[in-house]
């Protein structure tokens, strides 16, 4: 027998010793029960943690992954993406229609771009009005 324990762990730190055990026992009705909170709480590795927090009330979050909704965020993202290149684009229409027109095609040119302007002002709110309702819709 080794009398020479180490009395730290990896870190440096004394051990965390847990002092006492309890131990009790489900019929098959709360055994299946206990199974389905433990996957729906993604517990299903540490199966003590998950009681002690169910025992002492403290707040335990169920994250459920659901493919549809990482989909929709995956396609605001996208649409956002596009959105931004569109601006970029924009831009450069400015920049070519100042350096390249005359001053008499200019307002015409401007007329054209403000009314582009305000389709991409109201694209944007409806891409802000959707990303709140998906900040409301997936919680977070």
């Amino acid at each position: 027998m080794d009398t020479n324990r180490k009395l730290t762990d990896k870190t440096g730190k004394k051990p965390r010793t847990l002092s006492y055990k309890y131990s009790f026992r489900l019929n098959e009705e709360q055994n299946i029960r206990f199974n389905e909170l433990l996957c729906k709480a993604g517990s299903e590795h540490n199966r003590s943690r998950f009681i002690v927090k169910r025992i002492f009330a403290e707040e335990f979050v169920v994250v459920r992954r659901d493919p549809s909704k990482v989909q929709f965020v995956a396609r605001l993202n996208d649409f956002y993406s596009q959105f931004q290149k569109l601006a970029n684009n924009y831009n450069q229409i400015v920049k070519a229609v100042n350096s390249h027109f005359s001053n008499v095609t200019i307002p015409h040119q401007i007329a054209a771009l403000e009314q582009r302007t305000r389709e991409l002002k109201t694209l944007s709110i409806e891409i802000l009005n959707l990303a709140k309702q998906a900040k409301e819709w997936l919680r977070i």
